[in-house]
């Protein structure tokens, strides 16, 4: 057999390959020919084309999404797969497309499903010109494999499309499709023009056939398994064919001989996860809807970080590199693909980017405890804890710097705990039809009636910590139960156990594999499974979580991350500004998630009252002033609502330097120990 070999790629010229699938019957032999084509800069100067000026952020934006074009405008499609395993491989024949030299063709080993992928796409009476990752990337030279990783978005964003081969047809893979097309037929948007494409509501008009066939559970229950089929497939749990998608012109589902428009497919599922009876979500359909879901224009790298904690990959490497398309060049031009590199190490240059790049961020751990050989702050970046609904460091910048001697970080840190009781830790296997009975032992009367320590009664403590603050009050998600909606699940004996198991599911879902934990001030909170009696518990700026360590034996103010974490009473900045104010007329404060201009920002309320400015802080620095955003028509104004009545975005200005910042300039270690907040220096080894 002859195999094939590579042809060395011409960095200069800037070379990726493709491949052109000859056509032929289902049953042939696969045969490709692979040919050399370069990416070039797009040079056009949009600033030159009269009238046309663009901002700031759309030219970052235009610098990252259209960077690169392929030479002469080539026409080409993306594959968009699961390698599947690589026992046992398929060949396909690569001719040599210089005729006169010999031999004709060589052999090239490809993965069984991407066989059958390719045998799916071709054609019978003419060419296609693809990129596929396996054929195209000589895989065994880690140097051009790091290099051609770099230039991935590129290539699938500039594919006139992405072809997404879910696999062969199964004996209900119709009826999903068909499903699917019926129902998007019917659908139609919500008139909400301040909310992001990513958070578009669908609904449909009574008396369509889609209302009539939810309305006949019966009827619409074989459609609907068909569909959760559907999104069980591998693919919707892969890690690379996030950016695939998200950076794609056109995708669509190939079937076996069938296809599906996936932004169609996302419409219909963001519609049944938002059906406000909750009866058609699974877990696999909500994965698929997280993963088809639009992406800001600017994301961020925790968002991906997040959006992806749940997806495979075969090199834990990649889930740094499968994100850099998606980031700006803020980010990249501080991480590139180095398949040379360790995981510890991408993850370590991944979050010290994070430091450089954003004003906020998260200390992830993982949800098993870091090694004690490695950097405790180094984050494990696969299935990392989610975060809560949490504002415990108010609109603040963080101030942490990294110290290269011992690799260390160092930041000013408010102390507001010390655990000095483990009380239960939810298994992360345990069943939801068990949960409630293992979480109803710790509120039985008369602890229920006692006061929590900020206020309230411990029992809506103790449902509001086990719901990690998502409940509808805080969040204003209409998914979520009400403070009595919790009280009520786990108070025994008051609903049916079908209702209990299905409100547990939405509203204890976080804390399986979490640790419950009081302090010895009396606050509650969920910590990660490897917290201690004798950890501490701080509030650092620019962090939105309550963080947990552990002391460092003879090393003072060192300690050792073990994650974030829920405390009650804490997660909206009372640690640095105390309680909520009463008002003159003692209406007390309230505040709730909101979106405003399409991001969500916490408003406080106490009657008529309806704003962003938080109550606790005071007057602003002389050199600074607040200004208000109205995202419809880009400008700043001195009021903070329009004449519609929607909340402005709030920001600070500096009169002297004329930036505007989400970050309030009351909330600096400086300022606030001028509060009387006390702040130690500590270090995270």
């Amino acid at each position: 057999m002859n195999q094939y070999q590579y042809q060395p790629l011409d960095t200069a010229k800037d070379e990726i390959r493709l491949i052109r699938l000859l056509p032929g019957s289902f049953s042939d032999d696969i045969e490709i020919e692979i040919f050399h084509t370069r990416l070039r800069s797009n040079e056009k100067d949009e600033e030159n084309e009269p009238g046309k000026k663009r901002s700031k952020s759309r030219k970052i934006w235009d610098s990252i999404m259209h960077s690169k074009k392929l030479e002469d405008a080539l026409s080409y499609e993306a594959l968009s797969y699961v390698w599947g395993s690589e026992d046992n491989p398929s060949f396909v024949s690569v001719r040599n497309i210089k005729q006169s030299t010999q031999p004709r063709s060589w052999q090239l080993p490809v993965t069984r499903n991407l066989g059958e992928a390719l045998r799916y796409l071709r054609k019978e009476d003419e060419a296609r010109i693809l990129w596929v990752d396996a054929v195209c990337i000589n895989q065994q030279d880690l140097g051009e494999r790091s290099a051609q990783v770099s230039k991935m978005g590129d290539i699938y964003r500039n594919a006139a499309q992405v072809d997404v081969w879910l696999g062969t047809e199964a004996k209900d893979s119709d009826v999903a499709i068909d499903l699917v097309h019926s129902i998007s037929s019917d659908l139609v948007t919500t008139d909400e023009k301040d909310r992001p494409v990513s958070d578009i509501q669908y609904t449909v008009w009574p008396g369509t056939d889609t209302a009539k066939l939810l309305a006949n559970p019966v009827r619409f229950k074989p459609g609907f398994k068909a569909l959760r089929n559907l999104c069980q497939r591998e693919w919707f749990t892969r890690l690379w064919i996030y950016q695939e998608y998200q950076l794609s012109k056109v995708a669509i589902g190939i079937i076996g001989g069938r296809t599906l428009d996936l932004r169609i497919l996302y419409k219909v599922l963001s519609f049944l996860y938002n059906n406000p009876m909750g009866e058609y979500r699974s877990g696999s359909i909500d994965n698929a809807r997280v993963l088809l879901q639009p992406i800001p224009r600017l994301v961020s790298a925790p968002f991906l970080t997040l959006a992806l904690r749940n997806s495979f990959c075969s090199d834990e490497r990649d889930r740094v590199y499968a994100m850099l398309s998606l980031l700006d060049s803020e980010y990249t031009a501080r991480i590139s693909p180095d398949y040379t590199k360790t995981v510890q190490d991408v993850n370590k240059a991944f979050f010290l980017c994070l430091l450089n790049v954003q004003a906020e961020v998260d200390f992830w751990a993982s949800r098993d405890e870091h090694e004690s050989t490695s950097s405790s702050w180094i984050p494990n970046l696969y299935q990392i804890s989610s975060s809560n609904y949490s504002n415990a460091s108010g609109y603040s910048c963080h101030e942490i710097t990294y110290e290269s001697k011992d690799e260390s970080l160092r930041l000013p840190a408010n102390p507001v705990g010390v655990i000095s009781s483990i009380w239960f830790t939810v298994p992360r296997s345990l069943d939801f039809r068990d949960l409630p009975d293992l979480l109803r032992a710790y509120a039985q009367p008369p602890t229920n009636n006692q006061t929590y320590v900020h206020g309230g009664t411990w029992l809506d403590a103790y449902v509001a910590t086990l719901a990690r603050g998502r409940y509808r009050e805080v969040t204003g998600v209409p998914r979520y139960p009400t403070l009595q909606e919790l009280r009520d699940t786990i108070q025994c004996g008051i609903l049916s156990k079908e209702t209990v198991i299905a409100r547990s599911k939405v509203a204890f879902r976080g804390i399986r594999g979490r640790t419950f934990c009081s302090t010895t001030n009396g606050l509650i909170g969920i910590c990660p499974p490897s917290a201690r009696i004798g950890d501490k518990i701080y509030v650092t700026l620019g962090v939105a979580t309550p963080i947990l360590v552990s002391s460092v034996e003879g090393h003072p103010n060192h300690y050792r991350l073990k994650g974030e974490c829920y405390v009650h009473g804490l997660m909206n900045s009372e640690a640095l500004l105390g309680q909520f104010p009463a008002t003159a007329t003692e209406d007390v404060w309230s505040y709730q998630l909101q979106l405003v201009q399409g991001v969500n920002m916490v408003i406080f309320t106490s009657g008529p009252v309806i704003t962003q400015n938080d109550p606790r802080l005071g007057a602003l620095p002389a050199e600074w002033r607040k200004v208000y955003l109205c995202q419809s028509d880009g400008r700043y104004y001195d009021t903070e609502h329009g004449q519609d009545g929607k909340i402005r975005k709030l920001k600070f200005e500096n009169l002297q330097t004329r930036e505007r910042t989400l970050y309030d300039p009351r909330l600096t270690s400086a300022a606030l120990r001028a509060r009387g907040v006390v702040f130690e220096h500590i270090a995270i080894v």
